[in-house]
């Protein structure tokens, strides 16, 4: 391609091209020798419409050129959307609508695979629409395979216009598949919603006997979630083959076992930590940090045991006030002359308000490990459903886990002789999610029982709905006989329920 060509061409200057036209009138004919781009691709790569046009009014045949990617000019301009030149291309040569490019692809295709609105309008004729790739795929196929919505949109709105929806939207392309399967299988559930609402066919099959109903199935193989796209297409009436049916029986069956040998692992797991918890418990209560005086004491050290309580604030028995549980325990005072005794704690005698507090949290952690275990025991024995019994079972581990984490750091303030369980308000927390932690179960407690409530109604309503239904089956069959035969029915009727 001339230089001067090229250049005006990427610049959209017409007057230099009018110039090159009247020095040389062959030299667009030339380009199509010399170069694959020629300077109408340029102009519609770049939307240079005067150009283009002036070009197509002194050679139209170079519109039909293909570049090296296999693009003719229009083809370019559609891909990159722009519409004033397609218009004026279309104006020159109507023909363009139908050029296909190196892959069977119109310019109709080209703007739906790229999701241009607005070229698709002016490309969108009943012949153009029922044009088929190489694929055998329509422009609807394209839209949906390139996830274009509203190009798809605008689609659907044309063929209804041009009254051609019922083609174009059960049509099929080389699997078989029409744009629902494509839709379904690719779990584009916007486009599954807009496709149900216009006349698709929903249980149509592909070349493999499956419906879209049986690609969206399969499309969700191992998802623990109910896909939305099924819901959406069991609503419309689509319906699963034999064959996908079975499979979707084979995937829950599968779901069901895997969720039941979590289910036991997660409550042999709760069993075994609850066990462990509750015999660490029971071992430090019965033997507690710091150990137990072995005999009584001499005056000696009646004196030093009677100093160190008098050095320790903890032994205030005014202090008990900030015990763990407020009011729950009244100390008796300690007389000097009796300030341990054989079996009686240390840790007691040195640090009153702390060994309560461990005492307590240790006490708690013990009798709640032991009702989980209990919770879990019964699940069991009575049946119970497991994703109701979790929501009681849940808090009830993250108190014990806190009531551990307390009793540990009440437990390294005793043996280390510090304060650092004054550092955190672990006392002021653990009252506040016990409290949570029995709101929660009240509200389970009062949701099983509406649950009971809820089933016990439904039951009596089909009792009731079954009774209604048998006494109006009884009144059609006595409606057919004679009235002799109603009266000896009826007395039969009170025969037998005399006989009741």
């Amino acid at each position: 391609m001339d230089a001067r060509l090229f250049d005006s061409a990427f610049r959209g200057d017409v007057n230099t091209l009018q110039e090159l036209i009247v020095e040389d009138p062959l030299v667009l004919h030339a380009v199509t020798v010399t170069t694959s781009n020629t300077p109408l691709h340029v102009a519609a790569l770049l939307g240079h419409t005067q150009f283009a046009m002036k070009v197509m009014q002194n050679y139209p045949g170079l519109a039909d050129e293909l570049n090296q990617q296999g693009l003719s000019p229009i083809h370019v301009a559609s891909a990159k959307g722009h519409l004033e030149i397609v218009k004026g291309m279309l104006v020159l040569r109507p023909d363009l609508t139908l050029i296909e490019d190196k892959d069977g692809n119109i310019p109709l295709h080209t703007a739906a695979i790229r999701g241009r609105r607005e070229i698709l309008s002016q490309l969108f004729t009943t012949v153009s629409a029922n044009e088929l790739t190489s694929s055998r795929e329509t422009v609807l196929h394209l839209a949906v395979k390139h996830n274009r919505y509203e190009a798809l949109e605008l689609l659907i709105q044309l063929a209804n216009q041009y009254q051609i929806g019922n083609e174009l939207f059960n049509a099929v392309d080389a699997g078989g598949n029409t744009i629902f399967h494509l839709a379904c299988a690719g779990k584009k559930s916007k486009m599954v919603k807009l496709l149900s609402r216009n006349n698709v066919d929903v249980n149509a099959v592909n070349s493999e006997g499956l419906t879209a109903l049986d690609l969206a199935v399969r499309a969700t193989t191992g998802s623990n979630d109910e896909d939305e796209i099924q819901e959406i297409i069991r609503s419309v009436g689509a319906e699963l083959t034999e064959r996908v049916e079975r499979l979707e029986q084979s995937i829950a069956t599968k779901q069901q076992r895997r969720r039941e040998k979590f289910v036991g692992s997660l409550k042999n797991g709760i069993v075994i930590l609850a066990g462990i918890f509750a015999s660490l418990s029971f071992e430090v209560g019965m033997n507690p940090p710091g150990g137990v005086w072995q005999e009584w004491a001499s005056s000696n050290a009646t004196k030093s045991a009677t100093a160190a309580a008098d050095g320790n604030n903890d032994t205030d028995p005014n202090s008990w006030s900030n015990s763990l549980f407020l009011g729950l325990f009244e100390l008796a005072s300690v007389s000097e002359g009796d300030s341990h005794k054989p079996g009686l704690s240390i840790s007691w005698e040195l640090g009153k308000k702390q060994f309560l507090n461990f005492i307590l949290c240790n006490s708690l952690c013990f009798f709640l490990s032991i009702a989980t275990i209990v919770v879990v025991a019964l699940t069991e024995i009575f049946l119970w459903d497991w994703q109701s019994t979790s929501l009681l079972l849940v808090p009830m581990m993250c108190i014990l886990l806190l009531i551990a984490a307390a009793e540990f750091v009440f437990g390294v303030a005793m043996v280390t002789d510090t304060s650092v369980a004054n550092v955190f308000p672990l006392r002021a927390l653990i009252l506040v999610v016990i409290l949570l932690n029995i709101i929660w179960q009240i509200a389970w407690i009062c949701q099983c029982i509406l649950k009971r409530l809820r089933r016990l109604r439904r039951n009596e309503e089909g009792r009731g709905d079954e009774k209604e239904r048998g006494e109006t089956e009884w009144k059609a069959q006595l409606g057919h006989a004679s009235p002799t035969g109603i009266q000896k029915k009826e007395k039969e009727g009170r025969r037998t329920v005399e006989c009741k």
